[in-house]
Order: C-alpha cells, then structure tokens, then sequence
C-alpha cells in the first residue's frame, strides 16, 4: 500500500466516511465489510454523491481512479488513521477503564479547551474503528487529542494503543464490566492494564488515583506516574449533585453530576487541568459548567418527580455505587428501576442474586426490575418483575401518580433502554 499517496489523498479530501447514508461531498469512503455488512455494496452510490475516493480490498470493485485498492480496507483505516496521529507532534491522552470513561474524557475535554485547541473521541467511538474516525477527524492544528479506548477482550487496548500511540494515560478504575469477554476478574485488569504497559514502552506519563489499590499496584516501574493532584481539594455532596472547593478559598463550585461515583471523574479533570498548566479558576468554572449527556448522571425533572437516568451502561460495580447515590439524594421517598446487566458470563445470575440482596438493604417506595435475568432472580425475592421495557411502560402511567414527590433512578445495561420510560 502506498500510504504516502493514500495520505496525500485524505488531505485533500473532507475527511473519511464508512457510513453511504451519510457521507459528505469530498469524503473518502472505507468499503469496511463486517458480519451484516458489505460497504463495497454501496461503492456506485458513494461515488455518486461524491466520494472523492473510495478505499476497497475486492478487486470486483474496482472503478478506475475513483478506487484505491488496499489488502484489508479496515486495516488500512486503522494505518492512515495512526499515520495522521504520528503527523501531529501534540499530547495524546489515552483512557479507558470499567466504569466513567466518557464523563472523564468529556470533563477532561471540557478543561483543557480553556487554553488548548483539543479534540476527542466523539460519543462513544473508542473501538477498532471508532478509534481510527476520531483520529482522522482531528484537525492537523490540534494542540492536543484525548481518545476513549474501549475494550471487552484481551489485547483490544493494546491494539488501539498502537492506533492512537498515546504519550499519556489514564485508567478510571477496573470492575465487573465485560467479564463474559474477558473470561476472568483478573483478565479485566490485564486488559485494561495494556494501557499501562504500553505508556511505559514509550517513556510516556500515567495518571492514576493513589487510593485505588488494584491500579497503584500495576503501575509499571521506571515511568512517570502522576497521582490525582486534589489534596487541596474538598467534595460536598450537596443535595442533589457534587459539588466541591478548594480549601483555600471560599467559592462552592457545583456540578451538574448526580453520584458519589464522581468525584474520582472530577479529580482526574483537575489533575490533567493543573498538570497542563491551566489555571484553577479556568477549571473549576469548566467542570461546573459541564451538563453530562447521553444517559450518564443526568438529573431530570418532570412535574413532582425526580429522575436519576444513569441508563448508558450498567455492571454491578456502577449499579451499587449508583444506588448508594441514590440513598444520600435527599429525605425523598426513593425507587429502583433497574434494568439487566449484561456480559457477566457464567456468574450472570448470581450477580443479579447479590445485587437483590443489596437492594433488601434499604427501604424503598418501589422496586420495578426490567429484563429476564433479574426475572430469574427475582424468584427468590418479592419485586415486581417485567419482562422488557415495554412491558413497563404499559404500567407507567398509573405508576407516575403513585410516584409523587419521589425520586426515580433509572439504572441498567445499554440494551435493556431503561431510559426509554420517559423519553417516549
């Protein structure tokens, strides 16, 4: 492959394309074939709504100037998308982890941007071709780049470390998340640890939160490491979001951030905030002003009822720490919409078993379980029980009267749209 000519060819262009239903005039397109899909199907119709130049690995395919044949065309994303990297002499943040990634990547984006033209991972593009898009999509003035990396396998995390190549990174935490991928607890800290050990192959700089003990000790030796730099930094729970100060001054700044869960999310922005010499007040201002997003740690308010839709994601790490939120929200009567929690493998029923028992803990006005798994658990418990979502949307309208005054968290797996109850 020609990668001098194929890059020359993207700098032309107006960037890249996998998607035929929305690519733009003057993109390239990646004819990447998966399991269900072919782009080399759409190859006529790509050009015609002109593709500048269409990327393909079957020769059938080919149409003269318009194509470029590769070997792998998904591979050959991924090697224009690191070459572009190795052209931007800037910090590149890398990080991953169980739970809070993308509010760490988001509130870490939202700091850095006051003194740093910066660009990141977009959504949750943080796999093997989400990764290569949100490197291609950065400008070549960019002053800084910070990438999500995502991973429910072995050695994903180092793949997309060579992709991305950071100079600097950060694990948020390892849990129960993506086990049934992983094949073990321990896997998930190897696999996340990739990370790690490839920011100590390239003398590279590690952020990392001293009071967690399972990261603090794989940090790899001979490496920068960086602890959070929040000494001087005081957290209040202040009802009903996170608020925190500096012990110094006198100022509350609070965040828009239901759960105790983050605060690490919050000290991890302010370490790579002062590290990069941005100024505290910048800071501070940037993280008080972040509005979470996409399902994560929003509070919402509809007529007398509270809404806590933490629904973008669930394991029993972030189901517990969320539910432990939930009882320091205020006197307010509480209730439990919890949705399954998927990729936990063989333990799958036992987990949701455990999690019964922590719920039996606390007192709740009601307890409403959605999906099959929680069903199958439930036999040993008395909540009320729905097969799916739209099972219990059916209920929901008698369910809101009853809900007065109260406050609703909306907790469970990506699959299970949990949040769907009042989005409709």
């Amino acid at each position: 492959m020609d990668m001098a000519k194929l890059y020359k060819a993207f700098l032309k262009s107006n960037g890249v394309s996998i998607d035929s239903r929305s690519i733009s005039d003057g993109q390239m397109f990646f004819a990447i074939t998966g399991d269900r899909f072919d782009g080399h199907r759409f190859i006529d119709d790509v050009i015609e709504k002109g593709a500048s130049l269409v990327i393909i690995h079957d020769k059938a395919y080919d149409r003269g100037d318009k194509t470029f044949l590769v070997e792998d065309t998904l591979r050959c994303l991924q090697d224009l998308a690191h070459h572009h990297r190795m052209q931007l002499d800037v910090p590149v943040i890398g990080i991953t982890g169980s739970n809070g990634k993308t509010t760490t990547k988001e509130l870490i984006h939202a700091v850095l941007s006051k003194k740093y033209k910066v660009h990141t991972t977009k959504g949750n593009y943080n796999n093997h071709i989400g990764v290569p898009l949100t490197l291609l999509s950065a400008d070549i003035d960019s002053e800084m780049l910070i990438i999500e990396m995502g991973a429910n396998h072995l050695l994903e995390i180092d793949q997309l470390c060579h992709i991305a190549a950071p100079n600097y990174g950060l694990i948020t935490n390892v849990g129960l998340a993506h086990v049934e991928g992983f094949g073990s607890c321990e896997n998930i800290i190897i696999g996340k640890t990739e990370m790690y050990r490839y920011i100590a192959k390239v003398n590279g700089c590690i952020f990392y939160n001293d009071e967690d003990q399972v990261l603090s000790k794989k940090l790899p030796e001979d490496t920068k490491c960086v602890p959070y730099l929040v000494s001087d930094i005081e957290f209040l729970y202040s009802n009903p979001t996170l608020a925190f100060k500096d012990t110094d001054m006198d100022e509350v700044y609070s965040t828009k951030l239901f759960g105790i869960y983050n605060q690490t999310n919050v000290e991890a922005a302010i370490t790579l905030g002062r590290y990069f010499k941005v100024l505290d007040e910048d800071i501070f201002q940037a993280i008080e002003s972040y509005t979470p997003n996409m399902n994560r740690s929003q509070l919402i308010r509809k007529g007398d009822i509270t809404y806590i839709k933490d629904a973008y994601n669930a394991n029993p790490n972030s189901m517990k720490l969320s539910i432990k939120s939930l009882m320091n929200f205020g006197t307010q009567p509480k209730v439990l919409v919890l949705g399954d929690m998927m990729e936990l493998g063989d333990d799958k029923l036992i987990l949701h078993r455990d999690m019964l028992r922590y719920i039996a803990n606390y007192t709740w006005k009601k307890v409403l379980l959605v999906g099959p798994i929680f069903a199958e658990a439930n036999k040993d418990f008395d909540y009320v029980s729905y097969d799916n979502i739209g099972e219990l949307k059916k209920d929901y309208s008698s369910l809101i009267s009853e809900w007065a005054d109260s406050t609703v968290l909306l907790k469970g797996s990506r699959s299970m749209k949990i949040e769907s109850l009042i989005e409709d």
